[in-house]
């Protein structure tokens, strides 16, 4: 086996990771060694032996070691392929102390201040004046395997969907790869091939490389960044070389033999930027240029930059890689330093919780480009339009137009292709909306089946020729994906929308645009139950010039949902209690109900699941919020807080007989807010030690450290009031039901005193005393049913119901332009049995 005495700084480079990575501890980097080369290695015995690593990391000076064991070595401390590759980066990095005599100190310093100009700014979009690279710039990661070279099914890629574990969108397409840190490819790579999406930060890596040397390197390596455009567009059409000797013009009158010694030591990294904005026309020469250059000078350091999919041409010498997204820590680093210096204090955590709010939103901070855009938008009114599609539209035609304008790239020109606009934007509308309406939706594409649909599509373009159908068909796919990034290769010939936000987009996009009212009604008839259509109907009330008949015929379909006799029952319940309690309105209603969903109250608990309470409660939370932002909150009645005491009684009595804690901390915040348990619970729960029951007397005591609450034959007691609670303080519900004239239920709750279980009584008797207070109640207050069991399909029906509703008052609540009075009127008819809806409504 080949020994070799190693190279003294690679030694000194494996030392000092020792002891950064693994605290000089042989036990940690052999379990490390083990955990990464056991099994290449077939052998169950340690990879490289305590022995060894102590005499080679104990001795002073480099020593002999088998060449198998560096390897090992350096692909765990120094993260290389090899020792030999540990070499090659160590001289193409220029780590030897030896500087060649031409870096002259006078010059370099003239040429670092150039770099720095030239690299260390940038200005994009709606920026006013430029911004220093470093402050806003954030690490980005690499997969080391091309996505769109990889042999995937869509079953693969479907099953991926639903993978947790693949980042924090709402869908994500990208398939969990080993990734690592951008930086570390180009140490370990010498000659780099970056492929990336429109606005995934290629250009910002390239200058943030070239500012990382002179910043961080000093001497050891000359940045020299090249545009490819710029390159291609001289006058002259000069070599390589001598648009690099140009790069010096600015610090030496005569930078030829200083230049190409420089090169043929290999002390240049030379970064190649934006292969994609070449002209066909010059491609070829710019392509015989590189290849030639890298080859006379292959010593050097490399990093090329294109748009997938924008370029055929091999680079053999090259290691191919392609940019990720941005992860959900390089987006929090990204918006903390773009913030830092704001006037208005905490604004990137609004920020943050802003796009929590949102998916569809935080969807598009993955990539670098949109996330900027979505920083300036929010800058400017420290929040982002409430208006979903407007949002989106600002980022679509970034990609389609505007980022390729700022920098002027005409990509029609590049790509002889004249596709406008608008027809981009009716093609791909046409796509999705195609797609979403298939059953089940259609996420992913085969090469062969998009060509098909834009050839149908331009069949019908006068300016298309009939023969060229199939080659152009092929061109546009490949420009759309190549110049804008909305389609993109997820493995080899499969093909989606970079993201869910922009199928859900151009489907909007098109509903709009071919829709009428015999339309809108069928997409809302098929659509509205469907989850995944949720942000297409929230895009379409930003997108219509006036969303009243789509709100109607939402308002319609919704009521449709509940048709059965029973789920009209319940609806006619809630709206009977809400009007006898003195608070009609669809915000008490749909409390009303969230507290039915959790205490049981009307229908069983077979009936529930926690979904639909979940759906209850957000309904309940949104009308709130909906009312007391137009001031139309109607307060609770003196009858409503009395009844609510009761349901509070009822649900503690309701655990005793279950043989359940009840816990309020494990309620929801709305209703320990607005409940009685909020008050006088906190920790202790009724079933708890601390709970004493006097059956002779009738009372019962919870001991808490402020004090006791008691409920007892002479004072059944009520809440203090809180928030927007009618004031009881200290009543005892007896009076209280006298006070509101209900003498009969009072002296029925007289009797109910006298009657509580003992503490040790049967599990029956809690139920038969909790079972007579639903039924006091329901008889007086109209609160409860016995027994009402839904079928499955009418809790199905119930859960839609509630979804639906939500919905509404999202799309309502929105950035759109409708009638104040319709508004008004569908808010105030919602959770209303068919025959308490006006005609007019339905």
């Amino acid at each position: 086996m080949t020994a070799a005495v190693v190279e003294p700084k690679v030694f000194e480079r494996l030392k000092q990771a020792y002891t950064e990575k693994f605290g000089g501890s042989p036990k940690l980097l052999i379990t490390e060694l083990n955990h990464v080369y056991q099994d290449k290695t077939n052998n169950q015995k340690d990879v490289i032996s305590d022995k060894t690593i102590r005499n080679f990391f104990n001795n002073p000076e480099p020593m002999k070691m088998q060449e198998k064991n560096l390897n090992f070595l350096c692909g765990v401390l120094l993260e290389c392929e090899s020792y030999q590759e540990a070499l090659r980066q160590y001289a193409a990095l220029g780590l030897v102390e030896q500087i060649h005599d031409n870096v002259n100190a006078e010059w370099l310093q003239r040429y670092q201040e150039y770099i720095r100009i030239k690299c260390g700014t940038m200005k994009v979009l709606t920026m006013t004046q430029p911004v220093q690279l470093d402050s806003i710039y954030a690490n980005v990661n690499v997969l080391e395997s091309i996505k769109s070279k990889k042999q995937k099914t869509i079953e693969d890629l479907l099953a991926n969907i639903s993978n947790e574990s693949i980042s924090f969108s709402r869908l994500s397409y990208r398939v969990s790869d080993r990734n690592i840190v951008a930086l570390d490819a180009v140490k370990r790579y010498q000659k780099l091939f970056l492929w990336g999406r429109p606005g995934a930060g290629k250009t910002t890596f390239l200058k943030h490389l070239a500012i990382h040397c002179i910043t961080e390197l000093g001497k050891q390596i000359i940045p020299i960044f090249i545009s490819l455009k710029a390159f291609a567009d001289a006058d002259d059409k000069p070599n390589l070389i001598d648009i690099i000797k140009r790069e010096f013009l600015t610090c030496m009158t005569e930078p030829s033999q200083i230049v190409e010694e420089l090169l043929e030591q290999g002390s240049c990294l030379i970064l190649l930027d934006g292969l994609d904005e070449v002209p066909d026309a010059e491609s070829d020469r710019i392509y015989r240029n590189i290849i030639t250059f890298v080859e006379q000078f292959s010593k050097n350091n490399f990093v090329m930059t294109c748009r997938s999919g924008a370029s055929d041409y091999i680079f053999e010498h090259f290691t191919e890689v392609e940019m990720t997204d941005f992860n959900e820590d390089q987006v929090l680093n990204f918006v903390k330093k773009w913030f830092e210096f704001s006037e208005e204090p905490r604004l990137e955590d609004k920020f943050l919780e802003e796009i929590e709010k949102n998916r569809s939103i935080k969807e598009l901070t993955a990539s670098p480009l949109l996330l900027t855009m979505l920083c300036l938008v929010f800058e400017d009114n420290y929040e982002f339009p409430r208006n979903r599609y407007s949002l989106t539209e600002d980022a679509v035609n970034i990609l389609l137009r505007r980022w390729d304008a700022n920098r002027r790239i005409n990509r029609d020109a590049i790509n002889n292709l004249n596709l406008p606009y608008q027809r981009k934007v009716n093609l791909l509308s046409q796509i999705a909306y195609e797609a979403f309406n298939q059953e089940p939706q259609k996420y992913f594409w085969q090469q062969r089946e998009l060509e098909k649909l834009i050839q149908k599509y331009i069949e019908n373009i006068l300016e298309v020729s009939p023969n060229t159908l199939a080659f152009d068909s092929q061109e546009i796919l490949k420009a759309i994906e190549a110049n804008h990034g909305l389609l993109v290769k997820q493995a080899k010939d499969l093909y989606s929308f970079s993201h869910l936000t922009f199928q859900e987009y151009f489907v909007a996009q098109y509903v709009v645009e071919n829709g009428n009212s015999e339309t809108l009604a069928r997409i809302i008839k098929h659509n509205l139950k469907n989850r995944q259509w949720r942000e297409v109907f929230l895009m379409i009330t930003g997108r219509l010039a006036n969303t009243d008949e789509f709100l109607k015929l939402m308002f319609y379909e919704i009521n449709t949902l509940v048709e059965s006799k029973a789920l009209q029952d319940m609806l006619t319940w809630l709206d009977d209690v809400t009007t006898l309690h003195g608070v009609k309105s669809s915000s008490w209603r749909a409390f009303y109900l969230f507290v039915d969903q959790e205490f049981e109250l009307y229908i069983n608990r077979l009936s529930k699941n926690d979904y639909t309470l979940v759906l209850a409660e957000r309904l309940a939370s949104m009308l709130r919020e909906l009312n007391e932002k137009q001031k139309k909150k109607i307060p609770r009645s003196q009858l409503s807080n009395f009844a609510f005491n009761l349901v509070d009684t009822y649900a503690k009595a309701a655990a005793k007989a279950s043989e359940k804690e009840f816990d309020p901390q494990k309620m929801s915040q709305l209703l320990r807010k607005e409940l009685p348990i909020s008050d006088h619970i906190a920790a202790i729960s009724l079933l708890e030690s601390g709970v004493t029951i006097d059956k002779e007397k009738g009372v019962i005591t919870i001991n808490k450290q402020k004090g006791e609450i008691t409920l007892d034959k002479e004072h059944f007691h009520v809440q203090a009031s809180s928030g927007d609670r009618t004031d009881i303080s200290e009543e005892d519900i007896i009076a209280t039901a006298k006070q509101l004239n209900f003498d009969d239920l009072a002296d029925e709750l007289m009797y109910l005193q006298d009657c509580f279980p003992a503490d040790n009584a049967p599990k029956w008797e809690w139920q038969e005393w909790a079972k007579n207070l639903k039924g006091l109640m329901r008889l007086y207050l109209h609160i409860g049913f016995d027994d009402v069991t839904l079928s499955q399909q009418q809790i199905k029906s119930l859960e839609d119901y509630f979804y639906a509703n939500t919905l509404l008052i999202e799309c309502i609540k929105g950035d759109s332009y409708s009638s104040k009075e319709l508004r008004d009127q569908l808010i105030d008819h919602l959770l209303l049995p068919y025959k308490r809806i006006p005609s007019k409504l339905l």
